[in-house]
């Protein structure tokens, strides 16, 4: 047994006395279940295929603290003014990992709704939850860690028909350095419900720390669901999530993700078009530079008929900052009418960034409309001489092009309240 392998597993059965559900056999037998396939995987490496372009060696070394911990001490005032929905009448926050119920709110939510901290479900509701988890888990060495050793996270529920306007919140902060924080989100949308929510991860800390994630979404029949996620993490944090998606007929899924900061991120984004008629929007930005990498792996499966996807991914990348992009569109042989656009474009603002795309796309179908493409390139001399010879600095034309670039993004995102947010903030983190 490598070192490695025996911190973690020192580590399992330190937090494991601490972790929710303890008493539950069916919870019992999955940690340990989840535990031993990854103390037979360890953390990937560059031979594997899908981490061919994205080392974790530098995150293998620190040897993180996995149990739960009480978190610093924290007040709504000093989170309110980086919130990028300070005012939702449904919010969650996680602090270090912990739910903290002073700084939540969750009162004013129509009936119908319900929203929570997964360490507050019940030993009976537990087990359906796991059955979700284990849906969004895509069986890699993170997710199995994940499982082994997740603590808390968000989940929300809309009952039939009901249907929330406003954006809900769940904002996870991070304080403490030498962390690894295994977090869970479950949202569940019943036949004909809607709801929008934002994740938003935060980094209080310059000292390296692990946010290991996997969400879980839902969607039966006419539902609708938007999922918005923002990573703001730390200068040395590393990122890891999964997501998947999985949907009955006529359902929406709408997700954008949005990886502003953080030494290292990846995201496996999977959504499962599962009946007919079902449509899912996938788009995404990544703002890189230094030495920071992000690395997006996306799967649309169109296992069914008449089924619609549209993604759009794009990157802004300066000084050494890496990225990469590996989308694939499958297309199953019963899947006929089926309509699907790819398409990633990366802004190169230095000659040390580099990114590897690889749009993809897998058809068995024979009556299909599906395109994919993949641009890199600079800014366009011709625009920025324009604008400057209208007066403009050059530092201030170079934003706005970037800007124009990078706000694009936010097509499909319908709720005046959540895009203006969002628009504020990207402006914000537009001058790379």
């Amino acid at each position: 047994m490598s070192a490695v392998i025996q911190h973690y597993q020192s580590e399992f059965e330190r937090a494991e006395p601490l972790l929710p559900w303890r008493d539950a056999k069916g919870w019992q037998a999955w940690r340990q279940s989840a535990w031993s396939r990854f103390a037979e995987q360890g953390f990937p490496s560059t031979r594997h295929e899908e981490w061919k372009y994205t080392s974790v060696a530098a995150l293998e070394k620190l040897l993180l603290s996995c149990a739960p911990a009480t978190p610093a001490p924290l007040d709504w005032a000093s989170l309110k003014d980086k919130a990028v929905l300070p005012e939702a009448r449904g919010r969650l926050v996680f602090v270090d990992g912990v739910f903290q119920p002073t700084l939540s709110r969750v009162d004013g939510l129509p009936a119908g709704l319900r929203m929570g901290a997964l360490s507050g479900r019940s030993t009976q509701d537990s087990l359906k939850l796991q059955g979700l988890l284990e849906q969004g888990q895509r069986r890699t060495p993170f997710t199995a860690l994940n499982a082994a050793f997740v603590a808390e996270g968000a989940w929300v529920a809309a009952e039939a028909g009901v249907r929330m306007e406003e954006p809900l919140l769940v904002l996870y902060v991070a304080t403490e350095g030498q962390r690894a924080m295994h977090l869970a989100n479950a949202y569940e949308a019943a036949e004909g419900s809607a709801f929008s929510v934002v994740e938003q991860y935060l980094g209080m800390t310059d000292e390296p720390y692990l946010v290991n994630g996997v969400t879980s979404a839902t969607l039966d029949e006419g539902a609708k669901i938007s999922h918005i996620k923002i990573q703001q993490e730390g200068a040395r944090s590393y990122h890891i999530a999964a997501l998947q998606a999985v949907q009955k007929r006529s359902s929406q899924f709408n997700s954008h993700s949005f990886a502003l900061s953080g030494a290292l991120g990846r995201n496996d984004i999977e959504a499962i078009l599962a009946e007919p008629d079902a449509a899912v929007s996938m788009r995404g930005l990544y703002r890189v530079s230094r030495r920071e990498l992000q690395d997006f792996h996306t799967t649309i499966r169109h296992d069914s008929p008449d089924c619609t996807s549209d993604e759009c991914f794009k990157g802004v990348l300066n000084e050494s900052g890496r990225a990469v992009f590996n989308g694939k569109i499958r297309v199953a042989p019963d899947a006929q009418h089926t309509l699907s656009q790819q398409s990633n474009h990366n802004l190169l603002l230095s000659d040390q960034a580099e990114v590897d795309t690889k749009p993809q796309l897998e058809i068995f179908a024979d009556d299909v409309k599906c395109s994919h493409g993949a641009t890199v390139g600079q800014l366009d001399e011709e625009q920025w001489f324009y604008l400057r010879s209208r007066g403009l600095a050059a530092e201030h034309a170079r934003a706005l092009l970037i800007e124009a670039f990078a706000l694009d993004i936010l097509t499909g995102i319908d709720l005046p309240v959540l895009r203006d947010a969002l628009e504020s903030l990207l402006r914000k983190t537009a001058h790379v």
